[in-house]
């Protein structure tokens, strides 16, 4: 058990016979409700994976219930919740890594991929701000275009890809290295690396 965990237990279990009959809902990363409930000797907690948009109200937060929460904690979780954002309801705890893999951890995956526009545009002859400015728009643009979308996201590209285009010969350099597949196999990582920590700070 990790030191951050051991303290989380300790805490837990001081403030456990003075909260029993109170909701709990977890932030801690990697900590199965299970353990928590067993510490708070309760099992009206809610275990949640929120992600850095949070900061400005435009998070994505997945959570899980366990069986002693009612309807009505939902609601108050929600209540909570919603300050920051959207929220997913989970039916199996196991979807939190997934969760955690997507959501998560997603945010760096898009400021990986800016600065990988940055660098890019630097090199083609633009400023750094003009990289920067263009490639964030293009971002925050596309990602309110296919939240205003019905469509799904593969027939989008295709709209902006032209055979024999621009975009067609940047897709195909993409395809050609298998960055998709480099890409899942990544989430995929991050999945797994969720479940260990799980598994390591699932203690007595």
């Amino acid at each position: 058990m990790g030191r951050q965990t051991q303290t989380f237990k300790e805490a837990a279990l001081q403030i456990g016979p003075h909260t029993r009959n109170a909701l709990h809902l977890s932030v801690a990363a990697g900590i199965p409700s299970a353990s928590i409930a067993r510490w708070l000797d309760t099992d009206r907690v809610v275990r949640s994976m929120p992600n850095t948009p949070a900061l400005i109200g435009m998070g994505i937060t997945g959570l899980y219930p366990r069986p002693g929460v009612s309807d009505g904690d939902r609601d108050w979780v929600e209540q909570v919740v919603a300050t920051m954002g959207q929220f997913l309801w989970l039916e199996r705890e196991e979807q939190i890594d997934a969760v955690t893999a997507l959501s998560g951890s997603g945010p760096a995956y898009v400021f990986y991929f800016l600065e990988a526009m940055v660098t890019a545009g630097t090199e083609m002859g633009l400023t750094r701000e003009q990289a920067y400015k263009l490639s964030l728009e293009t971002f925050r643009g596309a990602s309110a275009l296919a939240h205003a979308s019905t469509e799904p996201p593969e027939i989008l590209r295709q709209r902006v890809t032209s055979k024999g285009g621009t975009t067609y010969a940047a897709i195909t350099a993409m395809e050609e290295s298998q960055l998709k597949s480099l890409f899942g196999q990544a989430l995929h990582a991050a999945e797994r690396r969720a479940r260990e920590l799980g598994q390591e700070f699932g203690g007595n």
